[in-house]
């Protein structure tokens, strides 16, 4: 059978990916051995928690739903052992050497993502580990292209379109490197507000500046940029709703079809071109998934498939005034967990409930700025991608998310959650919906009761 063009382009090429341990790295690396014949795949991994970098590829086979094919894929996965927060991202001269001298595509996927790391870090792995990746690129003797993955918030302080284009970053690279090298940690976190400007957190500051090394760097190297928005799970590879991971609150992008753009971003840029192509992957304006519609979707969804681990009830609740959050955090969150807990410390089992909604609190904090605010993205090259492919790569690597039906993916997702990561089959769900409701019940008792206490002490 005769290959497509996506499939002829990476048939017999050497493919270097970073961030291959995270859920879009798995599914690139998957898609890859899956779909394509790549000659070699060299994976960078660090050695992490007392575990080898080879013992962490064991494990990322098995995340990826991949060990069951592993004897067909043997002699095609090589782990390169390096670290992204090292200089030189931690590569040896060896190791190095069989990078410029095999590699023909680079896939850069990893990145620090959590909002609240420290910027020392945080700009050592999005902005110093990009410096040092196209630093190698330049020396590969046999480049066809590179693929940089950044975000669609790396620019989210443009309050109106954001553009498939360059935007100047708070600060550049070289500045902001100088800086951490002669800065202690203390002096950072105490001036990082400063430092972030009109920026949320470390993450989108950090990738608005990676973003600049490429402009400012890459311009003689076969280059593009995708920015994902956040991710979810895979719409039908391995399967349906697939998730390495709990991924907490989520998003509106499916991490299946961003593997799929990625690989054919990198298909289409071969060219060195001015400027550098970039690919703001947020859906279809013709099928958004709106905040309202995802919670919708979502809490009835969990209803239907409510885990027999329910420990709450679940609804959703609105507001933009922080002084009514904070109102009903305390009431609705803090007050029964306080509660529960007290009845685990008398019956002398672990108190965690407290602990748990101050994590949530931490989290949603994190998040605000996005729940709070909205944006438009200009998705040209997406669509120009997309309909330059002929029938066979849209089969075979679909990114196009306009007939998407929002409320069965959402559905997918949530039973894939339950069986495999909860650990709760099917069968248990009329057993959690009583749970649900007797949980409910005692719930609004509780609430009730605590409403009446107040009313005849105030």
């Amino acid at each position: 059978m005769a290959l497509s063009q996506i499939q002829e382009f990476y048939k017999n090429q050497t493919v270097f990916i970073t961030g291959s341990t995270g859920l879009l790295g798995k599914l690139v690396l998957r898609k890859l051995l899956t779909t394509c014949e790549p000659k070699k795949i060299y994976l960078l991994i660090r050695q992490h928690k007392e575990k080898s970098a080879e013992e962490r590829l064991e494990i990322l086979l098995e995340r990826a739903d991949l060990r069951r094919d592993k004897s067909e894929f043997k002699g095609k996965i090589f782990v390169i052992e390096g670290d992204c927060s090292v200089p030189g991202l931690g590569i040896s001269h060896d190791d190095r050497e069989t990078l410029v001298n095999e590699t023909t595509c680079i896939i850069h996927i990893a990145a620090i993502v959590k909002f609240s790391e420290h910027l020392r870090l945080a700009a050592y792995v999005n902005v110093r580990a990009v410096q040092d990746l196209l630093h190698l690129a330049k020396q590969v003797r046999d480049l066809k292209a590179m693929v940089h993955v950044s975000t669609a918030y790396s620019n989210c302080n443009q309050k109106d379109l954001i553009k498939e284009q360059f935007y100047e970053p708070g600060m550049t690279a070289t500045k902001l490197l100088k800086m951490l090298e002669s800065t202690d940690d203390e002096t950072i976190t105490n001036t990082t507000p400063e430092l972030l400007g009109s920026w949320p957190n470390t993450y989108t500051f950090t990738k608005a500046v990676a973003e600049n090394v490429i402009k400012t760097e890459a311009q003689d190297l076969p280059v593009c940029i995708v920015r994902p928005a956040i991710l979810m799970g895979a719409f039908q590879e391995p399967e349906p709703g697939w998730l390495d991971a709990i991924q907490g609150i989520t998003g509106f992008l499916i991490g299946a079809f961003l593997a799929n753009l990625t690989l054919a971003a990198a298909c289409y840029a071969t060219e060195k071109s001015s400027p550098l192509p970039i690919y703001n992957y947020t859906g279809s304006e013709k099928n958004q998934l709106t905040k309202a519609k995802f919670y919708e979707h979502g809490e009835l969804t969990a209803k239907l498939y409510t885990s027999a681990h329910v420990v709450n009830v679940c609804f959703v609740i609105f507001t933009t005034n922080k002084y009514y959050l904070k109102f009903l955090r305390f009431w609705l969150h803090l007050v029964p967990a306080y509660i529960v807990d007290l009845v685990c410390l008398c019956l002398g089992k672990k108190r965690r409930f407290v602990k748990m909604y101050q994590k949530i609190h931490k989290i949603c904090d994190e998040l605000a700025y996005f729940s709070a605010n909205s944006w438009k993205f200009e998705t040209a090259n997406c669509d120009k991608l997309w309909k330059s492919l002929k029938e066979k790569d849209r089969e075979l690597f679909p990114f196009n998310m306009e007939n998407l039906a929002w409320r069965s993916f959402l559905e997918s997702c949530v039973i894939y959650s339950r069986i495999h990561l909860l650990k709760d089959p099917m069968h248990t769900v009329p057993q959690a919906q009583r749970k649900r409701k007797f949980i409910a019940f005692v719930y609004y008792c509780m609430a009730f009761a605590l409403v009446s206490v107040l009313w005849h002490l105030f």
